[in-house]
């Protein structure tokens, strides 16, 4: 009966080596995982503020002026390209009536 009690110890001992290999393992290998996703965490940190500052860059008045006027050709309206609600007639034309209701109803009509 000892010799059965002395296996089944040595047995369990052996179950607890390897458990502790390789729970010091899992622990090395989560550790060097943590790593790399607190390196990730910091990059993306870098790359927010560096998006930040082009952002309060490109957002300042001065710089949509001059991207506008380099880039795009662009430049503020001329007193004679503005023109009020009551000289529209004058500038674009009178309105277009729709002439496609009427045709609509008579093709109806016919069938």
């Amino acid at each position: 009966m000892s010799r059965r009690a002395f296996l089944f110890g040595i047995l369990v001992v052996g179950l607890l080596i390897v458990s502790l290999y390789r729970a010091k393992y899992g622990a090395k290998d989560t550790a060097s995982e943590i790593m790399a996703v607190e390196a990730q965490i910091e990059d993306a940190r870098h790359e927010k503020a560096l998006l930040e500052t082009e952002l309060s860059h490109m957002s300042r008045r001065e710089w949509i002026e001059e991207y506008a006027r380099g880039e795009l050709g662009m430049a503020p309206p001329r007193p004679d390209q503005i023109a009020g609600e009551s000289d529209l007639d004058e500038v674009i034309g009178l309105p277009v009536t729709s002439s496609v209701a009427p045709e609509r109803e008579q093709a109806e009509g016919a069938r």
